[in-house]
């Protein structure tokens, strides 16, 4: 997964951001808080696998640091490390729509489509769309 951090200023690795957050999203985490507070409790854990050198980073740096990555790249990559795991093809996606639970209040409510790779049962990849009548053009 390319790096688009400037290389000087780069506090916390991305192979070690990654880790952190699919640990904690595997753990029960759903928000960046969350996968900060799991990173703050089980940094011990976390060095079994990685240095985590610096720690590990508050939910504002999480933030800063995923909204860098390409999208679409990380898709990819994902897609592909979890194929080489299981050594299955990615040939069955499901494409499926949601509103969001308890979105509809004083906004407007969040509507997602995900893809879900049957084989791996995992979802590879999820976007929020503008509303429901345009969710399947998105």
């Amino acid at each position: 997964m390319p790096d688009g951090r400037e290389v000087g200023k780069v506090g916390y690795p991305l192979s070690e951001v990654l880790l952190l957050c699919l640990l904690a999203v595997l753990s029960g985490a759903e928000t960046f808080t969350d996968i900060a507070n799991f990173g703050h409790r089980k940094l011990s854990f976390l060095r079994r696998f990685r240095p985590f050198s610096g720690g590990t980073p508050s939910h504002d740096h999480l933030g800063d640091i995923l909204a860098t990555l390409d999208a679409a790249a990380f898709q990819r990559c994902f897609v592909a490390w979890v194929t080489s795991l299981t050594g299955l093809a990615t040939e069955v996606i499901a494409i499926d729509g949601k509103t969001v639970r308890r979105s509809k209040g004083a906004k407007a409510a969040i509507h997602m489509v995900s893809a879900f790779a049957a084989r791996q049962r995992l979802v590879p990849g999820q976007v929020k769309v503008g509303d429901k009548a345009r969710a399947s053009g998105d």
